[in-house]
Protein backbone atom coordinates (compact mmCIF):
# COMPACT_ATOMS: atom_id res chain seq x y z
CA UNK A 1 0.00 0.00 0.00
CA UNK A 2 1.47 3.56 -0.61
CA UNK A 3 1.97 5.36 2.16
CA UNK A 4 -0.75 8.29 2.97
CA UNK A 5 -1.03 12.38 4.04
CA UNK A 6 -4.54 12.20 4.58
CA UNK A 7 -7.04 10.92 7.34
CA UNK A 8 -10.64 11.30 7.68
CA UNK A 9 -11.59 11.23 11.38
CA UNK A 10 -15.04 10.44 12.27
CA UNK A 11 -15.93 12.78 15.63
CA UNK A 12 -18.90 12.37 18.29
CA UNK A 13 -19.51 13.53 21.22
CA UNK A 14 -22.27 14.48 24.55
CA UNK A 15 -24.18 17.69 23.56
CA UNK A 16 -22.70 19.07 27.30
CA UNK A 17 -18.90 18.05 25.65
CA UNK A 18 -19.49 19.98 22.60
CA UNK A 19 -17.36 22.46 23.56
CA UNK A 20 -14.44 20.44 25.25
CA UNK A 21 -14.43 18.28 21.43
CA UNK A 22 -13.98 21.59 19.68
CA UNK A 23 -11.54 23.32 21.80
CA UNK A 24 -9.37 19.72 21.50
CA UNK A 25 -10.03 19.64 17.94
CA UNK A 26 -8.57 22.69 17.18
CA UNK A 27 -5.51 22.10 19.70
CA UNK A 28 -4.74 19.29 17.96
CA UNK A 29 -5.99 19.55 14.08
CA UNK A 30 -6.14 23.58 14.22
CA UNK A 31 -9.16 23.29 12.51
CA UNK A 32 -13.34 21.96 13.88
CA UNK A 33 -15.00 19.15 12.53
CA UNK A 34 -18.25 20.24 9.75
CA UNK A 35 -20.96 17.27 10.14
CA UNK A 36 -18.69 15.33 12.75
CA UNK A 37 -15.85 14.67 9.62
CA UNK A 38 -12.78 16.20 10.08
CA UNK A 39 -10.11 16.03 7.59
CA UNK A 40 -6.40 16.08 8.52
CA UNK A 41 -2.84 15.32 7.41
CA UNK A 42 -2.21 15.19 10.99
CA UNK A 43 -1.86 11.34 12.28
CA UNK A 44 -3.49 11.40 15.19
CA UNK A 45 -4.48 7.45 17.15
CA UNK A 46 -8.09 7.74 17.17
CA UNK A 47 -7.22 5.67 20.41
CA UNK A 48 -6.46 9.08 22.31
CA UNK A 49 -9.50 11.55 22.02
CA UNK A 50 -12.82 9.96 23.56
CA UNK A 51 -14.34 12.09 21.07
CA UNK A 52 -12.47 9.96 17.93
CA UNK A 53 -14.87 7.27 16.61
CA UNK A 54 -12.49 5.93 14.15
CA UNK A 55 -9.88 6.99 11.59
CA UNK A 56 -9.34 6.27 8.02
CA UNK A 57 -6.00 6.45 6.41
CA UNK A 58 -7.02 7.52 3.02
CA UNK A 59 -5.24 5.51 0.10
CA UNK A 60 -7.47 7.00 -2.78
CA UNK A 61 -10.25 9.79 -2.72
CA UNK A 62 -12.01 9.20 -6.08
CA UNK A 63 -15.17 10.81 -7.89
CA UNK A 64 -16.08 7.55 -9.04
CA UNK A 65 -16.31 4.36 -7.50
CA UNK A 66 -14.94 2.57 -10.98
CA UNK A 67 -11.75 5.09 -10.23
CA UNK A 68 -11.08 3.51 -6.92
CA UNK A 69 -11.37 -0.06 -8.72
CA UNK A 70 -8.68 1.09 -11.61
CA UNK A 71 -6.35 2.45 -8.68
CA UNK A 72 -6.55 -1.02 -7.22
CA UNK A 73 -5.35 -2.57 -10.07
CA UNK A 74 -2.21 -0.28 -10.46
CA UNK A 75 -1.55 -1.05 -6.76
CA UNK A 76 -1.92 -4.03 -5.86
CA UNK A 77 -2.71 -5.11 -2.25
CA UNK A 78 -1.78 -8.88 -0.83
CA UNK A 79 -2.90 -8.90 2.69
CA UNK A 80 -4.68 -11.92 4.70
CA UNK A 81 -6.60 -11.71 7.53
CA UNK A 82 -8.31 -8.42 6.54
CA UNK A 83 -11.79 -7.29 6.74
CA UNK A 84 -13.99 -4.95 4.15
CA UNK A 85 -16.47 -2.70 5.82
CA UNK A 86 -18.44 0.21 4.91
CA UNK A 87 -17.38 3.46 7.29
CA UNK A 88 -20.85 3.97 9.06
CA UNK A 89 -21.40 7.14 9.06
CA UNK A 90 -19.99 7.56 5.56
CA UNK A 91 -22.68 4.87 3.81
CA UNK A 92 -26.08 6.96 3.93
CA UNK A 93 -25.77 8.30 0.10
CA UNK A 94 -24.94 4.28 -1.15
CA UNK A 95 -28.46 1.96 -0.87
CA UNK A 96 -28.18 -0.88 1.07
CA UNK A 97 -28.82 -3.13 -1.69
CA UNK A 98 -25.76 -1.88 -3.44
CA UNK A 99 -23.25 -1.47 -0.46
CA UNK A 100 -22.17 -5.58 -0.51
CA UNK A 101 -22.02 -5.27 -4.40
CA UNK A 102 -19.37 -2.55 -3.94
CA UNK A 103 -17.38 -4.53 -1.06
CA UNK A 104 -17.27 -7.44 -2.83
CA UNK A 105 -15.76 -5.82 -6.28
CA UNK A 106 -13.03 -4.27 -3.70
CA UNK A 107 -12.26 -7.76 -2.52
CA UNK A 108 -11.37 -9.24 -5.61
CA UNK A 109 -8.92 -6.78 -6.41
CA UNK A 110 -7.26 -8.06 -3.01
CA UNK A 111 -4.91 -10.47 -3.09
CA UNK A 112 -5.39 -12.77 -0.10
CA UNK A 113 -8.06 -14.50 2.33
CA UNK A 114 -10.01 -12.55 4.76
CA UNK A 115 -10.91 -13.09 7.94
CA UNK A 116 -14.29 -11.31 9.38
CA UNK A 117 -14.26 -12.63 12.72
CA UNK A 118 -10.83 -11.51 13.85
CA UNK A 119 -9.02 -9.64 10.94
CA UNK A 120 -5.27 -8.20 11.48
CA UNK A 121 -6.29 -5.13 9.72
CA UNK A 122 -9.60 -3.61 8.64
CA UNK A 123 -10.13 -1.54 5.23
CA UNK A 124 -13.30 1.01 4.95
CA UNK A 125 -14.82 2.62 2.02
CA UNK A 126 -17.72 5.09 2.19
CA UNK A 127 -18.52 8.97 0.57
CA UNK A 128 -17.63 11.72 1.69
CA UNK A 129 -18.64 14.97 -0.04
CA UNK A 130 -19.90 13.21 -3.26
CA UNK A 131 -16.55 11.43 -3.26
CA UNK A 132 -15.17 7.81 -2.54
CA UNK A 133 -12.96 7.02 -0.19
CA UNK A 134 -11.02 3.90 0.87
CA UNK A 135 -7.96 2.87 2.96
CA UNK A 136 -7.11 1.38 6.57
CA UNK A 137 -10.11 1.83 9.13
CA UNK A 138 -8.85 2.08 12.78
CA UNK A 139 -11.51 2.03 15.78
CA UNK A 140 -11.36 4.06 18.82
CA UNK A 141 -10.62 0.80 21.51
CA UNK A 142 -12.02 2.34 23.78
CA UNK A 143 -9.16 0.72 26.69
CA UNK A 144 -9.56 4.42 28.32
CA UNK A 145 -13.37 3.82 29.85
CA UNK A 146 -11.46 1.06 32.03
CA UNK A 147 -9.76 3.54 34.15
CA UNK A 148 -13.21 4.75 35.22
CA UNK A 149 -12.93 1.85 37.82
CA UNK A 150 -9.64 2.96 39.19
CA UNK A 151 -9.01 2.08 43.29
CA UNK A 152 -9.37 5.49 44.57
CA UNK A 153 -11.33 8.60 42.92
CA UNK A 154 -12.98 11.27 44.99
CA UNK A 155 -16.22 13.07 43.51
CA UNK A 156 -14.52 16.35 42.55
CA UNK A 157 -11.85 14.53 40.69
CA UNK A 158 -12.18 15.47 36.85
CA UNK A 159 -13.85 12.51 35.15
CA UNK A 160 -11.56 10.39 32.76
CA UNK A 161 -12.73 12.02 29.80
CA UNK A 162 -12.34 15.53 30.63
CA UNK A 163 -8.40 14.18 32.13
CA UNK A 164 -8.05 12.76 28.59
CA UNK A 165 -8.57 16.15 26.76
CA UNK A 166 -6.83 18.36 29.06
CA UNK A 167 -3.54 16.60 28.49
CA UNK A 168 -4.25 16.50 24.51
CA UNK A 169 -4.77 20.15 25.56
CA UNK A 170 -1.45 20.07 27.30
CA UNK A 171 0.60 18.81 24.32
CA UNK A 172 -1.15 19.68 21.57
CA UNK A 173 -1.34 15.94 20.21
CA UNK A 174 2.71 16.58 20.62
CA UNK A 175 4.20 13.54 22.27
CA UNK A 176 7.80 15.43 22.47
CA UNK A 177 5.94 18.02 25.43
CA UNK A 178 6.89 17.71 28.80
CA UNK A 179 3.94 17.98 31.18
CA UNK A 180 3.43 18.51 34.88
CA UNK A 181 -0.07 18.20 36.80
CA UNK A 182 1.70 20.00 39.48
CA UNK A 183 -1.73 19.58 42.20
CA UNK A 184 -2.33 15.90 40.45
CA UNK A 185 -4.52 14.97 43.50
CA UNK A 186 -5.44 10.68 42.93
CA UNK A 187 -3.42 11.30 39.29
CA UNK A 188 -6.57 11.07 36.78
CA UNK A 189 -4.58 12.96 34.39
CA UNK A 190 -1.21 11.08 35.07
CA UNK A 191 -2.87 7.89 34.22
CA UNK A 192 -4.43 9.12 31.03
CA UNK A 193 -1.06 10.99 30.07
CA UNK A 194 1.23 8.05 30.82
CA UNK A 195 -1.10 5.47 28.98
CA UNK A 196 -1.20 7.66 25.69
CA UNK A 197 2.59 7.64 25.88
CA UNK A 198 3.22 11.64 26.75
CA UNK A 199 6.11 12.36 28.94
CA UNK A 200 4.13 13.78 32.08
CA UNK A 201 4.68 14.02 35.62
CA UNK A 202 2.95 15.02 38.92
CA UNK A 203 3.20 16.62 41.96
CA UNK A 204 0.68 15.98 44.96
CA UNK A 205 1.23 18.22 48.30
CA UNK A 206 -1.06 15.49 50.20
CA UNK A 207 1.16 12.44 51.42
CA UNK A 208 -2.18 10.62 51.37
CA UNK A 209 -3.52 11.99 47.59
CA UNK A 210 0.40 10.83 46.49
CA UNK A 211 0.03 7.43 47.80
CA UNK A 212 -3.44 7.13 46.36
CA UNK A 213 -2.31 8.04 43.05
CA UNK A 214 0.26 5.84 43.26
CA UNK A 215 -1.65 3.16 43.70
CA UNK A 216 -4.22 3.49 40.92
CA UNK A 217 -0.60 4.16 38.83
CA UNK A 218 0.40 0.74 39.70
CA UNK A 219 -2.88 -0.62 39.22
CA UNK A 220 -3.03 -0.29 35.16
CA UNK A 221 0.89 -0.79 35.25
CA UNK A 222 1.76 2.71 34.77
CA UNK A 223 4.83 4.64 36.27
CA UNK A 224 4.09 5.94 40.18
CA UNK A 225 5.49 9.36 37.96
CA UNK A 226 4.08 11.13 40.95
CA UNK A 227 5.79 13.17 44.48
CA UNK A 228 4.83 14.00 46.94
CA UNK A 229 5.65 17.81 47.67
CA UNK A 230 4.56 21.05 47.50
CA UNK A 231 4.10 22.64 43.96
CA UNK A 232 6.01 26.04 45.01
CA UNK A 233 9.16 24.04 45.35
CA UNK A 234 9.80 22.50 41.93
CA UNK A 235 12.85 23.84 40.35
CA UNK A 236 12.17 21.88 37.25
CA UNK A 237 10.99 23.82 34.11
CA UNK A 238 7.85 21.97 31.84
CA UNK A 239 6.14 22.99 28.21
CA UNK A 240 2.70 22.30 29.98
CA UNK A 241 1.21 22.36 33.55
CA UNK A 242 -2.43 21.36 34.19
CA UNK A 243 -3.89 22.76 37.06
CA UNK A 244 -7.15 22.07 38.29
CA UNK A 245 -7.53 24.54 41.07
CA UNK A 246 -8.16 23.83 44.15
CA UNK A 247 -12.12 25.27 44.82
CA UNK A 248 -13.51 27.00 48.13
CA UNK A 249 -16.49 24.44 48.00
CA UNK A 250 -14.15 21.62 48.44
CA UNK A 251 -11.38 23.19 50.47
CA UNK A 252 -9.86 26.07 52.33
CA UNK A 253 -8.21 27.46 49.93
CA UNK A 254 -7.91 31.40 49.74
CA UNK A 255 -8.18 33.70 47.06
CA UNK A 256 -3.94 34.88 47.60
CA UNK A 257 -3.29 30.30 47.45
CA UNK A 258 -5.17 30.39 44.35
CA UNK A 259 -2.92 33.35 42.59
CA UNK A 260 0.02 31.67 44.30
CA UNK A 261 -0.46 28.29 42.70
CA UNK A 262 -1.16 30.42 39.26
CA UNK A 263 1.93 32.69 39.40
CA UNK A 264 4.08 29.17 40.10
CA UNK A 265 2.58 27.44 37.26
CA UNK A 266 3.57 30.72 35.72
CA UNK A 267 7.03 30.37 36.50
CA UNK A 268 7.85 26.26 35.90
CA UNK A 269 5.46 26.31 32.46
CA UNK A 270 5.32 27.94 29.21
CA UNK A 271 1.78 27.10 29.36
CA UNK A 272 -0.88 26.16 31.14
CA UNK A 273 -4.04 24.68 31.37
CA UNK A 274 -5.66 25.64 34.14
CA UNK A 275 -9.34 24.19 35.12
CA UNK A 276 -11.66 26.44 37.10
CA UNK A 277 -15.55 26.08 38.93
CA UNK A 278 -15.00 30.29 39.26
CA UNK A 279 -14.36 33.51 36.67
CA UNK A 280 -10.29 33.13 37.44
CA UNK A 281 -9.36 35.52 34.56
CA UNK A 282 -7.77 38.16 36.37
CA UNK A 283 -5.37 35.89 38.07
CA UNK A 284 -4.22 34.54 35.11
CA UNK A 285 -3.52 38.07 33.56
CA UNK A 286 -2.17 39.12 37.01
CA UNK A 287 0.10 36.12 36.76
CA UNK A 288 1.46 36.70 33.78
CA UNK A 289 -0.40 34.19 31.34
CA UNK A 290 -2.58 35.06 28.75
CA UNK A 291 -6.06 33.23 27.66
CA UNK A 292 -5.87 31.85 24.22
CA UNK A 293 -8.56 29.84 24.11
CA UNK A 294 -11.68 28.14 26.57
CA UNK A 295 -14.47 26.11 26.90
CA UNK A 296 -16.94 25.58 29.29
CA UNK A 297 -17.48 21.49 30.93
CA UNK A 298 -20.87 20.62 32.93
CA UNK A 299 -20.62 18.07 35.71
CA UNK A 300 -24.17 17.45 37.22
CA UNK A 301 -25.24 20.91 38.79
CA UNK A 302 -21.41 22.13 38.87
CA UNK A 303 -19.83 23.86 35.59
CA UNK A 304 -16.00 23.69 35.04
CA UNK A 305 -14.39 25.96 32.87
CA UNK A 306 -11.22 25.28 31.18
CA UNK A 307 -8.67 28.21 29.77
CA UNK A 308 -5.77 27.47 27.34
CA UNK A 309 -2.85 29.87 28.81
CA UNK A 310 0.70 30.80 27.25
Amino acid sequence: MKESKKFLYIINYPTFEEELCMLEMRSIFNTEPKDKVLISSIDFNPSFSTFIKSRLEIFHEKENFEDILKELDKDVIKLDDFKLEFIKPLKADVPFSERFGYLSEIGDKILGVPDIKSPKLVLGLGKHNEKWVFGIHEKNDNLWSTHEKKPCSYSNSLSVRVAKSVVNLAANGNHNTKIIDPCCGVGTTIVEGLSMGYDIWGTEISEKNTNNAKRNLNFFNLEPRVKHQDMHTIKENYDSSIVDIPYGLFSHITKDQQQDIINTARRISKKMILITFEDLDYMVEKSGFKIVDRCAVTKGSFKRYILVCE
